[in-house]
C-alpha cells in the first residue's frame, strides 16, 4: 500500500504533497526587521530564545516558561514512529508535547525531527544503504555501538519513503487540539544530527579519519551526473583531471588512498588531484541537497506556515568536507535558519570568546536567520569525558558570566539562540534560573533597537577553497580554525562573510584575505573593484590564488599584486617583524612575533622588490609580512596563516578602523550594544566615534551619560552587556 501511495504522489523527484490548512492561534515568520532577519511572533518581532533538552521533564519546561522563555525545542527520532510500511505510532511525541503546554501553556514548539530509516526499512532495502570505502555496509559508528547499516542519502526511495513519513507525521500533529504550538521544524540527520557523514565523527572531533563512504551506486550516479553537469564534455573533465580515461559513464567516487593522501603538503594538487577535489564538492552539495528536499516537504505539507531549518555551514568550525556547499543552502528558498554549536575552542572564561562557527553575516545577508545552539557546560553539569582541557565553570559566578557572554555574541550578531541543557539539570537551581530570565529579557528586548553591524573589518572566507585542503588539518586549525579569538580581541567589530558577497555594503575599509586558495573569475571582479580603490587596506593570508587547474605561483601575483615564491618545505610558519614594521606600526616592538608552532608547508614567502619588507619569517630569512601600496590601497602579505590580534589591531588602526577597546578582551559591538569579557581586572577606556549613553542592562546600572570616552574598572573574566542609550530608552514598552 505504501509503494502504490508513493508512486501517486512523486512527481519530478520531489513528493506532491496536499496544502495543509492554515493553523490559528500562533503565527510565526522570519521577516525582515530594521534591517536584519527576524522572527516574527503574531505580527510582533522574537528573538528566538530557546529551550532545548535531550532530556525533557516537566519541571524543566515550567522552570524556562516561568524565565519568559516562549520556544522550546527537543528530538524526536522520525523512525521510531514508523512501526510498519502502514503503521506510525506518534503517542510518544503526543506525550510529550502534552507534558509541555502544560508545563508552559505558550509553548512555540520546533522539534529536532531526527531523518534516518526504521529497522524494517533497513532490511527491506539492503541496496538504499551507504556503502564503506572497502565494500562494507555494516559497521559500529557513534550511536550504533553494535553496528548498524546507514540509508543513503543519495537514494532516491529513501528520500520518498522519509518523505513521506515526514509528512505523514506532519498531518498527524495538524489534526491535533494543539497542533498550532508546532511552528517550525528543525531538521537533522548524519552524525550528532549535524548533517555529516556519520562515520566521520572522528574526522569531525580533530581526529584521524579512517572510514569514508558513500560508495553505493546511488552516490556513484549521482556523482557522474554532478560531473556531466559540472563540465558539460568529457574533453573538460579529462582536461581538469588530467585522465586521459576517465568519462561520464566510469568515474567513480574516489579511494580511500586518494582521499588521504596529499599532493602538496598540507593541500591537494589540482594538478594530481582535482578528482579528489570534486568528490568533497560533489559529496558537500549532496548534503545540501538533500536538506533543501526535506525543507521543502515540510514547507508544501504546512502551506508555507511551518518554518524550518538545520545544522550546516560550519566553515569556520570544522574541518568536514561536507559543510562546503552553505552558498547552495542560503539560496533555497524553503529553508529558514541555519544553526551550529557556538565554537568549541575559545569557551574558557577570561582569555576565551564566544565565537560562531560560520559566516554569520552572509547567511543574513541571504535573508536567513543564524540561531545559535548555546551548548556551553555550567556549574551543574556532570564533568564530561568528551572534552579535554577547558570542561566547564565550577561555580555560579562563572557560569553567569560565560552565558552573559553568550547572550552578548547573540545580541551583538542578531541571532536567535537555545540554551541546550542537553543531559537535563544543566539549570537546574533558582540562582541559574534567575540568570536564564535576565538574559531572556534581555534578548528579548534587543529586537526592539537596531541590532546592524557596524563594523569596518570584513574577514572573507571560501568555502569552496577549503575544497583544495587535505584531511590532516593542520592548515585548517591554524588559518581558520583558530582565528575567530584573534579576530575577537581586536577591539573592534568583524563581519565573517563568503567572498561571493564582497560588494555588498560599503561599511568595511579593511578587508582581510583569509583562505583564498582558488578564485573564481566572478570572484576575482568583486575583488578587483577593492583593489580600485574600494577599501583601505587588503591583507592577504598564506597562499592566495594559489590553485588553478594546478599550483600557479604566479597566479598569486596577479590576484595580490604581491610576487610570491614558493619554497617545498614544511616547517612552523612565524613571522619576525623588523625596524620597518616597527616604524609602520609603533604599537608592535621589534621582534614582534606572531603565527603558528604547527609544521605547514608550502612555505610561500613574498618575493617582491617593490613590497615593504615588515618582518622575516623566523628560520627562513625571508619575507613574512610585507606591504605594498597598490591603486591607494594599503596591501599586505602575510606567509604565516596564523594571525594575531596585535597585528590586526596595528593594520585596522593604520586603515582608519575605530577602535573601541585597546585591552586585549572579547568586545561585541553593534549599532545599540557594546559588550567586554575582560581577559584581566582594571580599568579600560571604551572609546566610541560618537557621545555615547551606556546602560548596564544585566545589572541595571547607568554608566556613562553623552560621552565619548568611558574609563570602566571591570573585574577579570566577567561580562558586561551595555545598551548604547537610555534605561528609559531600555524600559519602554
Amino acid at each position: 500500500m505504501k509503494k502504490t501511495v508513493l508512486i501517486l504522489w512523486v512527481v519530478a523527484g520531489f513528493i506532491q504533497l496536499n496544502h495543509a490548512q492554515s493553523q490559528t492561534g500562533y503565527s510565526v515568520k522570519l521577516s525582515d526587521h530594521m534591517g536584519m532577519p527576524t522572527l516574527f511572533v503574531n505580527g510582533e518581532p522574537d528573538a528566538g530564545m530557546t529551550y532545548m533538552t535531550y532530556r525533557p521533564r516537566e519541571e524543566y519546561f515550567r522552570d524556562f516558561g516561568d524565565a519568559g522563555v516562549r520556544f522550546v525545542s527537543f528530538k524526536i527520532n522520525l523512525h521510531r514512529s514508523w512501526i510498519t510500511p502502514d503503521s506510525f505510532d506518534f503517542s510518544d511525541f503526543d506525550s510529550l508535547v502534552n507534558v509541555i503546554i502544560r508545563a508552559n501553556p505558550g509553548a512555540l514548539i520546533f522539534p529536532r525531527v531526527y531523518l534516518f530509516a526504521p529497522d524494517w526499512w533497513l532490511e527491506d532495502n539492503p541496496d538504499e544503504v551507504m556503502v564503506y570505502h572497502d565494500g562494507e555496509k555494516f559497521k559500529p559508528t557513534r550511536g550504533w555501538r553494535n553496528g548498524t547499516t546507514l540509508p543513503s542519502w543519495a537514494s532516491d526511495k529513501w528520500r520518498k519513503d522519509m518523505g513521506y513519513c515526514l509528512q505523514t507525521f506532519i498531518q498527524h500533529i495538524e489534526s491535533q487540539s494543539w497542533g498550532s504550538h508546532i511552528v517550525g521544524y528543525h531538521l537533522a540527520s548524519g552524525g550528532t544530527d549535524e548533517w555529516y557523514y556519520y562515520p566521520y565523527y572522528n574526522w569531525f572531533f580533530n581526529a584521524p579519519q579512517e572510514d569514508f563512504v558513500d560508495y553505493s551506486v546511488h552516490q556513484t550516479r549521482a556523482f557522474r551526473s554532478w560531473l556531466r553537469e559540472k563540465y558539460g564534455t568529457e574533453y573538460a573533465l579529462r582536461a581538469a583531471w588530467h585522465n586521459d580515461t576517465v568519462t561520464f559513464d566510469n568515474a567513480a567516487i574516489v579511494s580511500k588512498r586518494d582521499r588521504q593522501n596529499n599532493t602538496l603538503f598540507s593541500f591537494y594538487d589540482p594538478g594530481r588531484s582535482m578528482h579528489v577535489v570534486d568528490c568533497w564538492d560533489f559529496e558537500s552539495e549532496m548534503i545540501a541537497q538533500t536538506i533543501g528536499y526535506f525543507c521543502r516537504v515540510v514547507k508544501q505539507e504546512t502551506a508555507n506556515e511551518a518554518f524550518t531549518g538545520a545544522f550546516y555551514g560550519y566553515i569556520i568550525g570544522a574541518n568536514d568536507k561536507g559543510y562546503c556547499a552553505t552558498r547552495s543552502l542560503l539560496n533555497c528558498e524553503d529553508i529558514d535558519f541555519l544553526t551550529a554549536p557556538s565554537g568549541y575552542w575559545f569557551r574558557e572564561p577570561g582569555a576565551g570568546y564566544s565565537a560562531y562557527r560560520s559566516p554569520v553575516r552572509s547567511v543574513q545577508l541571504a535573508g536567513k536567520l543564524w540561531w545559535d545552539e548555546n551548548d556551553y557546560y555550567t556549574y551543574l553539569t556532570p564533568a564530561s569525558r568528551w572534552v579535554e582541557g577547558w570542561t566547564g565553570p565550577r561555580n555560579l559566578e562563572t557560569t553567569i558570566n560565560q552565558q552573559k557572554r553568550q547572550t552578548a555574541a547573540q545580541v551583538h550578531h542578531g541571532a536567535a539562540g537555545w540554551w541546550f541543557d542537553m543531559g537535563g539539570g544543566w539549570f537546574d537551581s533558582p540562582e541559574a534560573m534567575e540568570m536564564i530570565g535576565k538574559l531572556n529579557e534581555i534578548g528579548s528586548n534587543s529586537v526592539r533597537f537596531d541590532r546592524n553591524s557596524v563594523a569596518e573589518v570584513a574577514v572573507v572566507v571560501d568555502e569552496k577553497s577549503l575544497l583544495y585542503l587535505g584531511l590532516s588539518g593542520e592548515l585548517y586549525n591554524s588559518l581558520i580554525l583558530e582565528q575567530p579569538l584573534e579576530f575577537g580581541r581586536i577591539g573592534a567589530p568583524v563581519d565573517w562573510i563568503m567572498v561571493d558577497d564582497i560588494g555588498k555594503s560599503n561599511q568595511y575599509k579593511m578587508y582581510v584575505m583569509l583562505n583564498l586558495f582558488h578564485v573564481t573569475d566572478s570572484n576575482r571582479r568583486l575583488i578587483e573593484d577593492l583593489q580600485n580603490g574600494n577599501a583601505e587596506s587588503i591583507l592577504w593570508v598564506y597562499a592566495p590564488g594559489l590553485m588553478t587547474d594546478r599550483v600557479d605561483i604566479a597566479n598569486c601575483e596577479k590576484l595580490t599584486g604581491i610576487k610570491l615564491k614558493i619554497i617545498e618545505d614544511k616547517a612552523p610558519l612565524q613571522v619576525e617583524l623588523n625596524e620597518q614594521g616597527n616604524t609602520m606600526f609603533p604599537s608592535l616592538y621589534r621582534g614582534f612575533r606572531y603565527g603558528t608552532q604547527t609544521k605547514i608547508g608550502p612555505v610561500l614567502a613574498a618575493d617582491d622588490d617593490s613590497a615593504l619588507t615588515l618582518g622575516t619569517l623566523y628560520g627562513f630569512d625571508e619575507p613574512g609580512l610585507v606591504f605594498k601600496e597598490i591603486n591607494g590601497v594599503q596591501t599586505y602579505y602575510t606567509a604565516s596563516p596564523k594571525l594575531s590580534h596585535e597585528v590586526l589591531r596595528a593594520i585596522a588602526e593604520k586603515s582608519g578602523v575605530h577602535i573601541y577597546n585597546n585591552v586585549d578582551d572579547g568586545s561585541y559591538v553593534n549599532k545599540s550594544f557594546i559588550s567586554i569579557h575582560t581577559v584581566r581586572g582594571g580599568e579600560r577606556t571604551l572609546t566610541f566615534p560618537r557621545p555615547v549613553t551606556l546602560y548596564d542592562v544585566y545589572n541595571d546600572k547607568l554608566i556613562a551619560e553623552k560621552t565619548g570616552q568611558v574609563t570602566i574598572d571591570m573585574p577579570v573574566r566577567t561580562t558586561s552587556i551595555f545598551f548604547i542609550g537610555t534605561k528609559k530608552e531600555w524600559m519602554k514598552q
